[in-house]
């Protein structure tokens, strides 16, 4: 399962921050195909049933059609930070997301159990065996995902518990910082293990934003830094990241919300970070709004891509008048193919600007 060359080569720009014809579009419409996959019982069969959920993402991409860059692919989902249930983490299923900071693991900095990976836990069994059944049901059909295995220090958060791992970045600095660096081989191993079996497989990666790349990339985040300082962020989290894109072949930074917006300059020094990824979060203007334009001129000048998720097609032209077509990655979802075919025939008329 592979994009056209063309979407390729678009691609391919994208991840350079430059632009081939046109900025990169993710459209999406329905097919509208009649009737919907059985409903789970309740919430841990909607998380465990791993037959009815490859069900229901192959009734998903069935009743999609998908235009320009966007690629099928299915979000090997359980969660966000996973991986802190798979090093001795607990976790709790919910409706929509899965919780991870109900008991911690590190009751203090004198003797912490090591980050390891339990292979026989529940966590990482899930995932790797929902891996490998869409991996050979989406043959031909999707791409299958990475999973989302998180940030170091949203882990850290996870086994620690936020609270304390706050007052641990005044009272405890170098037993955290030792902590997150222990956990980073354990992050790179477990992701270097699924890149490369979904590469292999499928000749691709994609993760739960469904960019396609050929080699191994990953959205960074740190949903933690919404609660430190840029001085902070600076001293803890952009080394951490610093590693991580040292070591990934290509890598986004999810920005999360205006409380992250202090550690924008901190990100955009990232050397090999290719793009940030802008979500306005609850309660803000939308990701469209006219308030982010300074922030996207500030992402774009630096050199570095703009990923904008969900887009509604009305929204779309001021975007494309207003920003640079360079390292621009928009998804929308089309009412049908004749919208999604003029969406991209209004990106052709803005080019390579």
């Amino acid at each position: 399962m592979h994009p056209s060359p063309q979407s390729q080569q678009r691609l391919h720009a994208f991840w350079a921050c430059d632009a081939y014809e046109r900025c990169c579009l993710h459209i999406t419409a329905s097919a509208g195909k009649q009737g919907r996959p059985t409903p789970p019982a309740d919430v841990t069969q909607a998380w465990e049933d791993l037959d009815l959920r490859t069900q229901a993402a192959l009734w998903n991409i069935e009743n999609t059609l998908h235009f320009a860059e966007a690629v099928p692919s299915v979000f090997v989902n359980f969660g966000p930070g996973c991986l802190a249930a798979m090093i001795g983490g607990t976790h709790r299923w919910a409706p929509s997301t899965v919780w991870f900071e109900n008991e911690p693991v590190i009751a203090g900095w004198q003797n912490p159990p090591p980050p390891v990976l339990n292979k026989k836990g529940e966590m990482y069994r899930l995932a790797d065996a929902f891996t490998e059944k869409l991996l050979a049901a989406g043959e031909g059909k999707f791409l299958t995902s990475v999973t989302d295995i998180g940030g170091s220090y949203d882990i850290l958060a996870a086994l620690r518990g936020t609270q304390a791992l706050l007052l641990d970045l005044y009272d405890n600095p170098e037993e955290v910082k030792a902590y997150a660096e222990r956990l980073q081989p354990v992050w790179m191993a477990y992701f270097n293990r699924y890149a490369e079996r979904t590469i292999a497989r499928q000749g691709g990666v994609t993760n739960w934003m469904s960019i396609w790349s050929d080699t191994p990339w990953y959205p960074l985040q740190c949903d933690f830094s919404y609660m430190i300082s840029p001085d902070m962020f600076a001293e803890f989290i952009l080394p951490d990241l610093h590693w991580y894109t040292e070591r990934l072949h290509r890598s986004v930074y999810h920005l999360d919300g205006p409380g992250e917006l202090p550690h924008v300059r901190h990100l955009l020094s990232l050397p090999r970070l290719n793009a940030i990824q802008w979500t306005a979060g609850d309660g803000n203007e939308p990701i469209w709004h006219e308030r982010w334009y300074p922030l996207f001129e500030e992402i774009q000048s630096a050199g570095k891509g703009l990923v904008l998720l969900g887009v509604p097609p009305e929204h779309l032209e001021p975007l494309l008048r207003r920003l640079s077509t360079k390292g621009l990655y928009i998804s929308t979802r089309a009412a049908n193919a004749a919208q999604a075919n003029e969406i991209i025939r209004m990106a052709e008329r803005y080019g390579v600007k």
